[in-house]
């Protein structure tokens, strides 16, 4: 039932946030935070099956990341950042909306009800990290020389611009690659979104005003999480 609600918000959101209004459950978002880490875990393992490394130098022998030790010492400290982040995007938004609402006296209600079913539109980052996942996917393999991979671990920066230069001639050219920076435009637009259709049935505002708040939300999340927003 959960998982149902969770992705009815996606497909039909009036009829979603019209329920969750009335009986917002913190399983929502805490199935949403499962999928986001399931998510980011695939994006991390495609990318490092993706990217071949050069064993010795000059073997000419490669192997994908994602079947060394790299990979498994990697994954702990990304799925942990994943995590911190879906909670401040969370807090943040869920913060700001508080605060509007009230500069807007708009209906007062429990503050956790609302934290919750902001919660639910996190979806929407949770579910375009899948589709990041499936199109890198499709990407053809980036093989990359002993010096330049080990420079670059060692932070010496001309192999490091050597490494993005690499991926830059393997996968610049693909127009689905040119398509991941507007991501999170869309992101940020659907989040809005849906944010407003939350706050209209659970604040009961009208949806001009649900429109004007959230994009007052959005612009100021932006501006306090910076590059960790959405």
């Amino acid at each position: 039932m959960i998982i149902q609600d969770v992705f009815k918000v996606l497909y039909s959101p009036l009829k979603a946030f019209e329920k969750l209004a009335k009986a917002p459950d913190v399983k929502g978002p805490a199935f949403i935070l499962l999928v986001t880490l399931l998510a980011s875990f695939g994006v991390q393992y495609i990318n490092s099956s993706k990217t071949l490394i050069e064993t010795e130098q000059g073997s000419r022998v490669y192997v994908p990341i994602s079947a060394t030790d790299i990979f498994s010492g990697r994954i702990v400290p990304v799925l942990t950042e994943t995590a911190f982040r879906f909670f401040l995007n969370w807090l943040i938004y869920g913060a700001v909306f508080l605060l509007v609402l009230k500069l807007f006296r708009a209906k007062e209600g429990p503050w956790h009800h609302l934290f919750i079913i902001i919660g639910y539109t996190l979806i929407v980052a949770a579910v375009f990290s899948i589709l990041n996942a499936i199109i890198v996917s499709t990407f053809p393999e980036i093989r990359l020389d002993f010096e330049v991979w080990n420079g670059a671990l060692e932070g010496d920066e001309e192999m490091l611009q050597r490494m993005i230069q690499t991926y830059e001639d393997t996968w610049g050219s693909l127009f689905v690659y040119q398509l991941i920076p507007y991501f999170s435009i869309i992101i940020a637009t659907w989040t809005a979104a849906l944010g407003a259709i939350a706050i209209h049935f659970l604040r009961e505002v009208s949806w001009n005003r649900a429109l004007i708040i959230t994009a007052i939300v959005s612009a100021v999340s932006l501006l306090l999480s910076g590059p960790l927003a959405f």
